[in-house]
């Protein structure tokens, strides 16, 4: 931060922010920066949310500070999008910072991301098989493309320091009750998994995940400016001629060289081969990269020969003799994307299917005979008035019945032997940031936030 900047404080009126808020304000005249207060109003907690933002509109009063006030529909979103809650709401919220930052009303925005939340993010992405990237966890800075930034001073900070520092100055915060809710992944491992590493491995362990964070970032720092380098090597212009040479395509694709490719280390290739997709905006996840380098390994192993296999929803990687194409596959039916509303308890019918999927709820208020089992294999549902049916996307996750962690989605279907077309289609049902259900997969028991025995079936009459 510098001598002039106007900085918008991301308040949501809850400790962390409101203790941004306060130590901003106590340097403002110090860094001789303008604070102001930055809002945002989810749409997804009724009445709490509602005091949320008298809240900060009274604090902001109190200290004669300028508020930026904006609300959306975060549940709209994410079930528009076939996206979590959680995932629907920052998007939301990041798009109303970028907003104010083009609209010159700040210069950066200010958010009270701690090292709590650092260890936790670290932690997520780590039980997803991140990369360096992801292990980098949150940055102390985002570039945002309209000039700004968003900045994050207290990733070196706990929470309870926080609130120690609240309460010495005498000052009130909103809790969020939402925050207990355990049906979000963040708020498991922060009510369960850390707690427990903490106990019985490293009681430090949130500081070790976020020096891994930092460790992370430089490594990824290293790697950016070496692909930047070798890139341009290995990717090849437009696609082979007949008599020679390369024309151009108005297809959306990338060529790699292959020799030039496969004679890099393999920690190279892969990244080579996430930031040519990229340049396409097709994000390869470690699976997709795996898939092609096994693919690259069998030409090997076989001699040259044309191949091609899917990598993600409408895209594929096509080997010829010289080259891999990374390519969309317009020449061929794209995947069909579809969502619907299952109400609960109710049906709907999926045209893209041809068939019912209905929601019903047992009246026997989730009773049954083996109590012990259905406690350690059930999913008690968020409350949610609708569940949503859709297709299945890269990265879905889901716990089946007596399996002890979540699973990839992909990787279920994998031992199904599905045709390309019967794989785009298989449906899973949504319930909040949740797969409750995938067809043929046997699904623990489902509950409601009442405690009801709720049932999903599937119907082609």
């Amino acid at each position: 931060m510098h001598a002039g900047e106007r900085i918008a404080v991301a308040v949501s009126g809850g400790a962390d922010s409101v203790g941004l808020l306060r130590i901003l304000l106590g340097l403002r005249d110090e860094l001789g920066i303008v604070v102001a207060i930055a809002h945002f109003h989810h749409g997804i907690r009724g009445a709490d949310a509602d005091a949320d933002e008298a809240f900060v509109h009274e604090i902001a009063q109190g200290f004669d500070v300028e508020l930026h006030l904006e609300r959306g529909d975060a549940r709209a979103r994410a079930q528009q999008n076939g996206i979590s809650l959680e995932t629907a709401a920052r998007e939301l919220r990041h798009e109303f910072f970028s907003r104010l930052l083009e609209a010159k009303k700040a210069d950066r925005i200010a958010t009270a991301h701690t090292l709590d939340d650092q260890g936790e993010t670290v932690l997520m992405k780590v039980l997803r098989g991140a990369g360096t990237r992801g292990l980098a966890g949150i940055f102390p800075e985002q570039r945002v493309a309209v000039g700004g930034s968003i900045v994050r001073p207290l990733l070196e900070t706990r929470r309870g320091e926080l609130r120690e520092y609240l309460r010495s100055l005498n000052q009130p915060w909103r809790e969020d009750l939402s925050n207990d809710d355990v049906s979000f992944t963040r708020n498991r491992v922060r009510a369960r998994v850390l707690p427990m590493l903490r106990e019985q491995l490293n009681p430090a362990a949130d500081v070790a995940l976020a020096h891994v964070a930092e460790i992370s970032r430089a490594e990824e720092e290293y790697w950016q400016e070496q692909v930047k380098r070798v890139l341009p090597l290995v990717v090849a212009p437009g696609e082979p001629a007949r008599g020679g040479g390369r024309k151009q395509t108005s297809q959306r694709s990338v060529a790699l060289d292959i020799a030039k490719l496969q004679h890099e280390p393999l920690a190279m290739q892969r990244r080579l081969l996430r930031a040519a997709a990229e340049q396409l905006g097709c994000n390869l996840d470690f699976e997709h990269v795996d898939a092609i380098l096994c693919l690259l390994a069998q030409r090997s192993s076989r001699g040259a020969r044309d191949s091609t296999i899917d990598i993600a929803n409408g895209w594929r990687a096509r080997l010829l003799f010289r080259e891999l194409r990374i390519e969309q596959m317009s020449d061929e039916p794209t995947a069909i994307a579809y969502q619907h509303r299952l109400p609960l308890p109710g049906e709907t019918y999926v045209p893209e299917l041809d068939s019912t999927l209905c929601a019903r709820i047992s009246e026997s208020n989730g009773r049954t005979e083996n109590a012990a089992y259905n406690r350690a294999h059930l999913i008690r549902l968020p409350e949610v008035t609708d569940l949503v049916v859709r297709n299945w996307r890269p990265g879905d996750r889901f716990q089946p019945a007596r399996h002890a962690s979540e699973k990839r989605v992909k990787e279920l279907l994998y031992a199904m032997h599905l045709s390309a077309e019967q794989k785009r289609l298989w449906p899973v049902v949504v319930a909040g940031d949740r797969i409750v259900w995938v067809r043929g997969i046997h699904s623990p028991e489902l509950h409601t936030a009442r405690g009801e025995r709720l049932w999903i079936e599937e119907s082609t009459e």
